[in-house]
């Protein structure tokens, strides 16, 4: 995992929606998002971390620095709904993160 000093504020956590499913479609080009695809896959190419199951899930809070009565039972529920949680690198300013990340694929959480 990275540092959490250094570069920590170009890290974030955002929930991908069937994560293989939409990772292959982006890959191929078949997927509709409102940014150019290649942000997203620079952006799921950083990544350093995932979780998709609830059995893991406090070891990936603990390893962000989050407290898992803060976040828990939103993390859960996002896992539930078919979402898996992903540590990713987004160095770009424009556009902000949560402008790329706010659809139904995916959802930006949270900064690390």
């Amino acid at each position: 995992m990275f540092g959490k000093k250094k570069g920590a504020e170009s890290r974030y956590i955002i929930a991908v929606k069937d994560y293989e499913k939409t990772l292959g479609l982006l890959k191929e080009g078949k997927i509709s998002l409102p940014y150019d695809r290649a942000i997203y896959s620079k952006m799921l190419d950083s990544q350093s971390m995932k979780v998709d199951n609830l059995k893991s899930l406090n070891k990936f809070i603990r390893a962000n620095g989050k407290s898992s009565k803060e976040v828990g039972h939103y993390w859960e529920g996002l896992i539930v709904d078919g979402y898996t949680l992903v540590n990713v690198e987004y160095l770009e300013k424009i556009p902000a993160m949560d402008h790329v990340c706010n659809n139904d694929i995916i959802k930006y959480v949270c900064n690390v």
